[in-house]
């Protein structure tokens, strides 16, 4: 009834369904020619020095942290207005205290710790160990293609003079 799909090898990021770049296909079949070498050209990690390695490291950990700090502040920030709200329905000062005056603070109350979840699902997810060389591939693959662009349109402009 319901199939799993298969995880197999991950697509890289340029072939990735979700990828809204201006990449040509000329240029992704290029990039895939490097990912098909037996060592791809880019830096690898354990070749990195370690003072390199432990300040990506640090820079990935602050990145993590502010993303994750950023929703729960919104998180408390909402739910901080929920409860004002319900003690300003409680005492009164809203109009009579009914269950329709209660619901809408509660669920201001509760909502924003039920997106805070997903968004701290997602940011993990995000932070997940994604193969630190991947992401080491990904930025010399697309300052490849930059320059490649950039060469392209010097020429293209030297020619014209």
């Amino acid at each position: 009834m319901w199939k799993r799909k298969r995880k197999g090898e991950p697509l890289p990021w340029y072939r990735a369904p979700n990828y809204k770049g201006n990449i040509t296909e000329a240029e992704k079949r290029q990039l895939d020619a490097f990912r098909m070498q037996p060592k791809h050209p880019s830096a690898q990690w354990d070749d990195l020095p370690e003072e390199v390695r432990n300040y990506i490291v640090r820079i990935e950990l602050e990145l993590y942290d502010g993303k994750q700090d950023a929703a729960a502040g919104r998180a408390f920030f909402w739910s901080a207005a929920g409860a004002v709200l319900l003690f300003l329905v409680y005492k009164g000062v809203l109009g009579e205290p009914t269950i329709w005056r209660y619901a809408p603070a509660a669920l201001i109350l509760i909502v924003p710790w039920i997106v805070y979840r997903f968004e701290w699902n997602k940011n993990a997810e995000a932070f997940r160990p994604r193969n630190t060389e991947e992401r080491i591939r990904e930025e010399w693959e697309l300052n490849y293609i930059v320059d490649q662009k950039t060469h392209a349109e010097s020429d293209a402009s030297s020619d014209a003079s």
